[in-house]
């Protein structure tokens, strides 16, 4: 007596092509509303907070790194994460900011993961020849914290918050190059301020 045949599926796509297409349907259009924007307000009036410099991070070998070693400087700073799409999506304008001319000798970027392990940084870096120090932090100072990521804060030689933006944008704007040019134009300050908050009298000048 012969085994009757399995029944032949119904010709039609794989279901994980479907749900690839699902996926990527869904990114673009992720990417259409949240995707970067164009910066807003970078004139407006400046924060002026005082910026922590006092804490430690770590380089992508795991390294500590202190904050304090950019004490003095124009600061482009952005708090970010791999899990992130729209960090991930601003990333390549940052790059393209930080290769400026005038710009990369005279302005420090630092990129601070946010990610639980830095395996995953340094696979996403992978390939990615991008002129921004890439560090992590386990912990961030009140002044970089925020609602959400990515988070961005130009930082003025004296060591005050200049500017901050929260969601992702078109950092290598025409504005951005100005405001930063503007802000490494400024005189470097003889002592540095001290950051605001309690450990305030364990900072110390340049």
């Amino acid at each position: 007596m012969s085994t009757p045949e399995a029944p032949t599926p119904p010709a039609g796509k794989p279901p994980w092509l479907l749900l690839a297409g699902i996926f990527v349907a869904f990114w673009v259009a992720y990417l259409i509303v949240a995707g970067p924007r164009q910066v807003d307000d970078i004139d407006g009036p400046e924060p002026g907070r005082a910026v922590d410099f006092n804490w430690t991070l770590h380089d992508l070998d795991g390294n500590e790194v202190t904050f304090d070693r950019f004490r003095g400087k124009a600061l482009f700073v952005n708090v970010w994460a791999t899990w992130c799409p729209p960090c991930v999506a601003e990333m390549p304008s940052i790059a393209r900011l930080a290769s400026v001319d005038d710009l990369k000798d005279k302005v420090e970027f630092v990129c601070i993961s946010t990610d639980e392990s830095i395996n995953a940084v340094r696979t996403f870096l992978r390939g990615k020849d991008w002129p921004m120090t890439i560090l992590r932090a386990t912990s961030l100072p009140p002044v970089f914290m925020s609602e959400g990521i990515p988070a961005t804060f130009l930082i003025a030689p004296d060591g005050r918050l200049a500017y901050m933006h929260e969601g992702s944008a078109e950092w290598d704007a025409p504005e951005v190059v100005r405001k930063l040019r503007e802000l490494a134009a400024r005189p470097v300050p003889s002592a540095s301020i001290a950051p605001e908050g309690p450990d305030a009298r364990n900072s110390q000048a340049l």
